[in-house]
């Protein structure tokens, strides 16, 4: 049945939406055309027209939300078309039109959008006046009409500018990987480049001196081998520091990504004096916590504060996710973290109730 239910949904409804039960949930407001006609019904068989008039909205209604914005037009023409001829069997058929313009933010653009909303209005009206309808149809009719297609439009716009911010935001991403890349090329080329053109001028004075001063080419091959070290530990050095970042940078970063998969993160950063070493451990740590509450956590807000105490750096972040048993900590990527925190001698607490606590202290004595 499960199943069934499924296929009629993919059949009736495009994939994805943003609240994907909501179109069903918005054919309740049906009942009171029903309700309506079950109090005044002034022809003969008026349930047997209500009842086709309400099929042929529905295979209307949902194709509606396939439709294009050259096409929707038609769906609210269709829908405007049977309101009225509803409206002739009871005042309740007013719910039709709001229905109508629900579907003109579909219309293409903002200013359209109010261009049919003011349409359907005026039809109502016109439509009221010629076959003097009650205020019971018109009054509500027009207000409802304003107000559901007024905050359809709205709500659209606002979803259509948060799917700009994400697109934006990945692009931002994208582009700042392939500049950060570059610059790592570009240093890079300068370090090796250099250091190669010089490897590559001592090794051929060693190759002429070899069978002419043997101590000369001994010695311009020690310089060769010094030359390497020394670019060796360079190139160390620059892939090392692009490799790591301090707690400021980090904390930056877990605010930019847990608020873009819309999980809020407040954070205290008491700053002190602390290493260098331990300012980028922390931060690497900082790092792989936030990946975890990405992964596991199913929280939807983050705090953190960073603290002088005992003598101590204290990383404390908390989140208000799922938690985990004390049996499932190093399933959860949290083992490198506490081999960390080991080595800087400090000291790792867990905690899992209707979230998780993760307490971290490493003693500022480490840093000297």
């Amino acid at each position: 049945m499960l199943k069934l239910l499924k296929k009629i949904d993919h059949k009736l409804l495009p994939r994805p939406m943003d609240f994907q039960y909501g179109p069903y949930v918005w054919l309740i407001y049906l009942f009171i055309f029903f309700l309506s006609l079950a109090q005044y019904h002034p022809i003969e068989n008026s349930y047997l027209y209500a009842t086709i008039g309400t099929v042929l909205f529905l295979a209307v209604y949902f194709n509606g939300y396939w439709a294009t914005a050259r096409k929707v037009k038609w769906n609210i023409f269709a829908i405007l078309v049977i309101g009225s001829l509803m409206a002739l069997l009871s005042s309740g058929a007013s719910v039709f039109f709001v229905y109508a313009a629900a579907f003109c933010y579909s219309l293409g653009s903002t200013k359209k959008a109010f261009i049919g909303i003011i349409l359907i209005v005026a039809w109502i009206m016109l439509f009221s006046w010629i076959n003097n309808l009650d205020p019971y149809f018109y009054l509500p009719g027009i207000i409802f009409t304003f107000l559901i297609g007024g905050l359809n439009i709205y709500q659209h716009d606002i979803s259509l500018k948060r799917k700009e911010l994400i697109l934006s935001q990945k692009e931002v991403r994208h582009l700042a990987k392939i500049s950060e890349r570059e610059r790592i090329a570009r240093d890079l080329h300068d370090l090796i480049g250099h250091t190669f053109s010089v490897i590559t001028l001592k090794a051929e004075l060693a190759n002429k001196l070899i069978n002419k001063d043997l101590s000369k080419a001994k010695d311009e091959i020690s310089a060769l081998e010094n030359i390497s070290r020394d670019a060796l530990s360079q190139i160390r050095e620059v892939v090392t520091g692009y490799r790591t970042s301090d707690l400021n940078t980090e904390l930056t970063h877990a605010k930019y990504v847990l608020e873009s998969n819309d999980i809020s993160f407040y954070y205290q950063f008491d700053e002190f004096d602390i290493s260098e070493h331990i300012n980028k451990e922390l931060a690497i740590i900082l790092k792989e916590l936030i990946t975890n509450i990405l992964k596991h956590s199913e929280a939807d807000r983050v705090d953190l504060v960073v603290k002088h105490q005992d003598n101590c750096a204290n990383l404390q972040v908390k989140d208000n996710g799922v938690g985990f048993s004390e049996q499932k900590h190093q399933g959860f990527g949290l083992k490198g973290i506490s081999e960390r925190v080991s080595k800087l001698h400090g000291k790792l607490l867990i905690k899992s109730f209707s979230g998780t606590l993760i307490d971290i202290k490493i003693p500022l004595a480490e840093s000297k």
